[in-house]
């Protein structure tokens, strides 16, 4: 079965086991006894059933919060009941990141993805992994809690070629019009993520600049009679050419990189133009970025750090 088998949540391969099932007392047990429990798996039953018991206790613990400090009581039992609410709060928040890592373990992730839930379509990928089913084999990342030994037997890892940070960086900015090739997601996401901080900070020290230049002025009041020096027009004039070349180049890495990431999922390049869709264009260039490396041949079967290699 490849990714073109299904749309968004990918099937189970019925000539493998399926995942153990566990009752809701072992997914209580796993979710808050375990928080801290982060070398091992968890189903996708067991993670949304405690998601949902953990937005209940969130929003019990917001509604007592919010009655004992909007309420005229002893300031004895404000204390007593806002511990309570932030302790809930806390392990509340504990239980589900262990749940969230033991997840992404179970999906063929590690842990460390959990990070992607600081940007935008971070979070959006961890959300689309949690909605996938077990990977029907081992992982490196343990077992299941509540399941003793094994539930899969040891089978081969799909082959996706992983490129060093190096590899990434020269893919994402040094290779921006070659897009006859084919790009894997853990490459788009980390250059992309790059790409961003990158854009970031450069905007971040244009308005620094800017404020250094004019502050003067606005200590004078708007009235006085000022000349701005020639010095600080042509230094506003390079940092402006500076940022619009940062912002070019950003593009096209990005754009060359969308390109080859769609061609590793088994998509034309010329699926990038979806995002020209108003309002949820770039949600849906999103998703099909998300898909996983194909694992037939594809007419774009090379990568730019491994030139000779192929999917088998």
């Amino acid at each position: 079965m490849n990714n073109r088998d299904y749309y968004f949540i990918k099937p189970y391969d019925e000539n493998l086991p399926k995942p153990p099932a566990e009752s809701f007392g072992q997914i209580l047990n796993e979710t808050f006894l375990h928080p801290f429990n982060w070398k091992a798996r968890t189903t996708r039953k067991s993670y949304w059933l405690s998601a949902l018991v953990n937005a209940i206790l969130i929003l019990l613990a917001t509604m007592i919060m919010s009655y004992v400090f909007s309420s005229n009581i002893d300031l004895g039992l404000k204390w007593i009941d806002g511990v309570i609410s932030v302790v809930i709060f806390v392990y509340v928040f504990l239980a589900n990141l262990g749940q969230l890592i033991r997840r992404l373990h179970d999906t063929g992730y590690s842990g460390y993805w959990y990070w992607a839930n600081f940007t935008g379509y971070g979070a959006m990928f961890t959300f689309y992994l949690t909605l996938q089913p077990s990977v029907q084999r081992s992982v490196k990342w343990g077992a299941y809690l509540y399941h003793k030994g094994e539930a899969y037997p040891a089978i081969e890892e799909e082959k996706v070629p992983v490129p060093t940070i190096g590899q990434i960086l020269k893919e994402h900015f040094f290779d921006c019009f070659k897009w006859n090739a084919r790009s894997t997601r853990t490459s788009f996401w980390l250059g992309t993520a790059v790409s961003c901080l990158i854009s970031t900070i450069t905007l971040l020290l244009a308005y620094l600049i800017m404020f250094l230049i004019f502050i003067p002025y606005y200590i004078k009041g708007e009235n006085a009679n000022v000349n701005i020096p020639t010095e600080a027009l042509v230094l506003l004039l390079v940092l402006a050419l500076f940022s619009i070349a940062i912002a070019v180049w950003s593009f096209l890495a990005e754009l060359g990189h969308t390109v080859r990431r769609l061609h590793d999922a088994g998509f034309i390049g010329w699926w990038w133009w979806i995002c020209a869709i108003p309002y949820v264009g770039n949600l849906l260039l999103a998703f099909l970025l998300f898909h996983p490396t194909t694992q037939k041949d594809i007419k774009w079967n090379k990568y730019l750090f491994e030139k000779e290699e192929k999917i088998n």
